[in-house]
């Protein structure tokens, strides 16, 4: 056969941990190198970079200064039609192996497996699932870019792992996709094998040390060894006031005896942007989030306060973690979760305008799309909250959802709320109902819990603060365990080892205390 596939490597905006030594050798990014000179038919590589990222002598690279999902088809189609080699004269490539730069451990064997499946099939799209993240390449017809132009056309948010995907699920039953299955379906443990993060990179570097050396072992070692997969957390969910103007039927603070309406207490603005600058410090990338219980916009300052988590870390030159890397300065992102009621509409739009596209993300919490539903769920407030959801979606698009609670008493109106919604291209949320542990009455509709229970998501990668810097287990507990620690008086790297010991209990199979009652476990948020 001749030599006709071309290995897409992307390597825009890579962290400096994918060119720093893992696994006691090589980069992440050499070992791409060195799989993607060893592909089926191998016929060169082609990188797609930022305008200053540099790339080996003699290399061929597409470069844009900004990558969007849109940019990125755009980009495939330029690589489809480069010749297959260095003579301009040879055909162009039968596939495109597309990866990350930063993936150490691509697995040869499935990739020669997706290859065959894609041949054999003559697809457009061939994928493996099931495997954690960085084992695998997509492999792509070259005539399908072209076809996926269409798809892409307007999609301005920034490029990401899943982009081709994403773009192609639009109308995936007009391509011709096929799929290679991994043996343990791992998808819900939700491992990237990948030098992005420092969280990341610890968690491969444990599995590899445990044997996880390749796409089987891995396979095999990660449902046994579930305890290797807790690092540092990756979204800190912060109070900032104890005040709300809504007291949600749902809210476990009225069954307590605080009514959330007259709550008074706020965070010091100049303690919450020390606590932003230690979050970034030990954890590196993080998702601040500023609403654990309140409504941020009840904070006098809350325009100071966003301002200063999107600022946090920026003034570094570079962050140690745990381990010999140093990453540059992360950017944040921080997620408001909201009624919609109490916002200043300037204040939006100045956020708006100087926040960078995908970091300022929003929910809006609405529950209902009937004025008599709504106020029995959450009381007055409706066409402020409303007014409120549309501005945030005119102003950040994408990266505003309306949200509502799915329970007994809103079960029948919820295609109501989507409709409505969705008529006026608004982003819809349907959460799951939370009863807090047993702690507030069972109203869910369904149970969607899995068959198997496996260790509780938010102890592997939340770290929640109340108001006073208190560090409780987890957001459902509700002063039902001991504390981990106190963020204004605690090195955080404590704070956080201290919750090692539940996860390794729930790890081995054991949910003592409330995590028994509680089915939040497998609940995602980043």
């Amino acid at each position: 056969m001749s030599m006709r596939n071309l290995a897409i490597i992307n390597i825009a905006g890579l962290s400096p941990l994918a060119y720093q030594r893992v696994f006691g050798g090589p980069s992440a990014f050499e070992r791409v190198l060195e799989w993607g000179s060893s592909i089926p038919e191998a016929a060169g590589i082609v990188f797609l970079a930022g305008p200053e990222t540099p790339i080996p002598d003699g290399m061929r690279v597409i470069r844009r200064e900004k990558w969007t999902e849109e940019v990125l088809i755009e980009a495939l189609t330029a690589a489809s039609r480069l010749p297959a080699g260095d003579n301009p004269d040879e055909n162009r490539a039968e596939a495109l192996f597309y990866v990350w730069g930063d993936s150490p451990l691509m697995d040869p064997d499935v990739t020669a497996t997706l290859w065959k499946l894609h041949y054999k099939y003559d697809a457009e799209y061939c994928f493996a699932d099931g495997y954690p993240y960085g084992l695998a390449p997509e492999i792509i017809s070259t005539v399908l870019p072209e076809k996926l132009q269409a798809l892409a056309k307007n999609r301005n948010a920034p490029m990401a792992r899943d982009s081709i995907f994403e773009v192609l699920r639009q109308d995936i039953n007009a391509f011709d996709v096929e799929t290679h299955l991994s043996p343990k379906d791992l998808r819900m443990d939700r491992v990237s094998i990948t030098c992005d993060t420092r969280r990341n990179v610890n968690i491969a570097e444990r599995l590899y040390a445990a044997g996880g050396i390749d796409a089987e072992a891995l396979c095999r070692i990660i449902p046994e060894k579930k305890e290797l997969l807790r690092d540092r957390p990756a979204f800190f969910p912060i109070q900032i006031t104890d005040h709300c103007p809504q007291a949600c039927s749902y809210c476990p603070f009225p069954k307590s005896g605080d009514d959330p309406r007259s709550g008074k207490r706020f965070m010091d603005a100049g303690s919450f942007e020390a606590l932003c600058e230690k979050i970034v410090d030990f954890a590196g990338d993080a998702v601040i989030g500023l609403s654990l219980w309140g409504e941020p916009a009840s904070h006098p300052e809350i325009g100071g306060l966003i301002r200063a988590a999107l600022a946090a870390g920026t003034s570094a030159q570079g962050i140690s973690g745990r381990g010999t890397a140093v990453e540059a300065p992360p950017l944040t992102r921080i997620l408001i979760e909201t009624s919609g009621i109490g916002w200043d509409a300037g204040l939006l739009e100045e956020l708006a305008a100087e926040t960078e596209e995908g970091r300022l993300m929003w929910i809006v919490s609405l529950d209902a799309a009937d004025p008599e539903l709504y106020l029995s769920l959450r009381g007055e407030g409706m066409d402020e909250a409303e007014n409120t959801a549309r501005h945030l979606t005119k102003l950040f698009g994408s990266y505003c959802w309306l949200q509502a609670v799915r329970m007994e008493e809103n079960e029948e109106h919820l295609e109501d709320f989507y409709k409505k919604w969705n008529e006026e291209g608004v982003q819809v949320i349907v959460q799951k109902y939370d009863a807090y542990a047993a702690f507030l009455t069972q109203r869910q509709p369904a149970d969607l819990s899995p068959l198997e229970r496996f260790p509780c998501w938010h102890l592997k990668r939340d770290m929640p603060v109340l108001i006073d810097g208190t560090v409780p287990i987890c957001r459902d507990d509700l002063g039902r365990r001991d504390a981990l620690g106190n963020v204004f008086k605690d090195d955080l790297e404590t704070i956080w080892n201290a919750g090692d010991a539940l996860h390794r209990k729930q790890a081995a199979g054991d949910y003592p205390g409330p995590c028994a009652d509680c089915d939040e476990y497998y609940t995602f948020n980043f």
